[in-house]
């Protein structure tokens, strides 16, 4: 079972490669089933010619992947 900081590092290194391969709109650290972590992509569909081409672990940690569509920024107003 990894821990946070495990997970976190390995993010750190191989976080922007994953956001640089298409389809790929998010990286993040989450907890996994047992309550260790994992490293999570979060893509932008679930087509599996997507995943295809995306590892199915990093450096012996398993990737969880997320289909949630693409991320997009939303204006916050002042509601002071």
């Amino acid at each position: 079972m990894a821990t946070e900081d495990e997970i976190r590092e390995l993010k750190r290194r191989h976080g922007a490669d994953l956001l640089g391969r298409p389809g790929v709109s998010g990286v993040g650290v989450e907890r996994d089933e047992a309550l260790g972590f994992v490293l999570t992509l979060h893509l932008a569909s679930d087509e599996p010619a997507l995943r295809a081409g995306l590892p199915a672990q990093i450096e012996g940690h398993p990737i969880r992947y997320c289909a949630g569509g693409p991320y997009r920024w939303l204006a916050v107003e002042d509601g002071d």
